[in-house]
């Protein structure tokens, strides 16, 4: 009896594990409509008390926007296992805002939104510690800059913020646009913009990986003194990340800057629009390229391979490999502007002997317009430059 009993039990548990399972699914496939809780989207009204109720009962089902223009004057908290989409649904800040969505917790998708920063908002996304499987693909996210609260006005303006802590990561498909900085940062004092920042928000935070950022339009993020597409930094270990498809035009310094190892970039397209009309705003220095470089590799364990890089302005160096180990660079297509006297198509450098930069592997790409196809600042060991087709490169 004892035994039936003990059977008994456990049937009942695992039934009702069963019916919770079936019904958490049901819930998933649920859709709720934030004009349901109040959501106006004609781009008068608040509509943030709205949408945070509606984000409050989202969990576990898909929050859908018709149509229309949702302003907010708030941040939208996203929490884990919520779907938002729309269909032509622009969010716009009307505040000044740090972000406008913080995102934290596992299972989040984001998708067919159009998130303006209404030049009012420091971010569109921020990506916080301990989230996982975030999902962002099919958004615009387009207009930010430092909003005029002080406390806001200094900080680094970015598209998407991803922090420390956090895994499985993807953006796809998405358009981010004019990222702009109109104040030099706080104990720099320099403009700083970045389409895609991912680094940690305080000392020994754990790694940011697993991350791929695919077939996205990068736009318009400066201004020339430190406007990047996208920048990976402040981490020991390797960040998994991948870099892949993504397209990057009017971006003032360079598209791509690695300063964490584990990075793959692949089959990118990479345009330098400038013609002797992109400036500095507070560095003193002359320089003669419209932009400081495609791709900036300050970190070991990078792949660059099967990109296109052009323009109608020249770079300073079209890929940039500072310190770094571990490197290979092959199959890409990599073409300078008109006035390349003094430039590179890719330049090795080494701060000192013990950070000294080796294990470069370059082959298989084509080198058109500059002095040196491959020029290094010191010895490289193990370095190895084979098959590569140089055009109109007036020095080896």
């Amino acid at each position: 009896m004892k035994t039936s009993s003990k059977k008994i039990i456990v049937s009942i548990f695992l039934g009702m594990a069963i019916i919770f399972t079936y019904c958490t699914y049901l819930k998933s496939l649920a859709t709720i409509n934030v004009k349901d809780y109040g959501a106006v989207g004609d781009g008068a009204a608040d509509d943030t008390a709205a949408i945070k109720s509606a984000l409050n009962d989202g969990k576990y089902r898909r929050i859908y926007f018709p149509e229309g223009e949702y302003k907010i004057t708030g941040e939208l908290p996203i929490r884990g296992h919520t779907t938002l989409f729309g269909k032509n649904a622009e969010i716009k800040a009307s505040s000044d805002l740090a972000t406008m969505m913080e995102i934290k917790g596992e299972n989040i998708s984001i998708q067919n939104l159009i998130m303006n920063g209404n030049k009012t908002a420091l971010r569109g996304m921020t990506i916080e510690e301990g989230s996982h499987n975030v999902d962002i693909s099919n958004n615009t996210i387009q207009h930010f800059t430092q909003p005029k609260d002080p406390d806001l006005s200094r900080l680094t303006v970015t598209g998407i913020r991803i922090k420390g802590g956090s895994s499985e990561i993807n953006i796809d498909n998405n358009q981010i646009h004019d990222v702009m900085s109109r104040n030099p940062i706080k104990g720099w004092d320099h403009y700083v913009a970045r389409g895609i920042l991912i680094s940690p928000s305080y000392n020994n935070q754990s790694v940011s990986k697993n991350i791929t950022i695919s077939n996205t339009e990068f736009s318009k993020i400066g201004p020339k003194d430190d406007g990047d597409g996208i920048v990976v930094q402040g981490f020991d270990e390797n960040v998994n990340l991948e870099i892949i498809d993504n397209s990057f035009a009017y971006i003032y310094k360079r598209a791509i800057k690695i300063q964490s190892p584990g990075a793959l970039i692949k089959g990118n397209t990479i345009y330098n629009n400038f013609d002797d009309n992109n400036f500095y705003q507070t560095y003193s220095e002359k320089k003669t390229h419209d932009m400081w470089s495609a791709i900036s590799v300050y970190a070991d364990h990078t792949v660059i391979e099967d990109n296109t890089i052009n323009g109608i302005g020249n770079y300073g160096r079209i890929i940039d490999v500072a310190s770094a180990s571990h490197i290979k660079i092959a199959d890409n297509y990599l073409k300078n502007g008109g006035n390349y006297k003094d430039s590179s198509i890719i330049a090795i450098t080494s701060a000192n002997a013990e950070h000294a930069a080796r294990d470069l592997n370059i082959f298989d790409n084509v080198f058109v317009n500059g002095r040196y196809g491959v020029f290094s600042n010191s010895p490289v060991s193990d370095l190895n430059v084979l098959n590569n087709k140089q055009v109109n490169v007036t020095e080896d």
